[in-house]
């Protein structure tokens, strides 16, 4: 090998090197968000309050959603790298859709990795502004593991726009 593809090489090797490093060398996957609704109907895990919202707001005025999401220990929590959340407004009708973002490990296949099998959340505040005065529906989509499989589940609130 001549002189000339020797640091080629060997400068394709350090930006293949630098490249991985800048995340870890590790994959993401995202996942629309598990919102647990237990079998008894109550929101959240162990019936803890999963999802928070004002009975009232002021129209054209933020109406500050509190949703708390669960996953394991891959869960990102690193708002940049966390998972969007679709928010969709028509009327005084809103979907929000949280998505969460899990952590794959390394990309190497030599590396032994996982995730610590934890129960983790993640709560994040989405607000909501409607336009028109009167009962709003917030709907939270998101996927209930009480059943095998799991399956999408949408969850619905009111609140009165004033």
């Amino acid at each position: 090998m001549d002189k000339g593809r020797a640091w080629f090489a060997m400068a394709l090797l350090m930006a293949g090197t630098a490249f991985a490093a800048c995340d870890g060398g590790r994959r993401y996957r995202d996942q629309m968000a598990v919102i647990e609704v237990g079998s008894d109907g109550t929101l959240g895990f162990e019936a803890g309050v999963q999802v928070t919202l004002p009975d009232t707001v002021a129209v054209g005025r933020a109406a500050q959603i509190k949703i708390r999401t669960y996953g394991g220990g891959c869960l990102i929590r690193d708002p940049q790298r966390g998972g969007k959340t679709l928010v969709n407004v028509k009327g005084r009708e809103a979907v929000i859709v949280p998505w969460d973002r899990f952590s794959l490990g390394p990309r190497s296949p030599t590396v032994h990795w996982n995730c610590a099998d934890v129960l983790t959340y993640w709560t994040r505040i989405v607000p909501v502004v409607f336009h028109e005065r009167g009962t709003a529906t917030v709907a939270i989509r998101g996927i209930s593991e009480d059943t095998y499989p799991s399956r999408v589940i949408e969850v619905v609130f009111r609140l009165e726009v004033v």
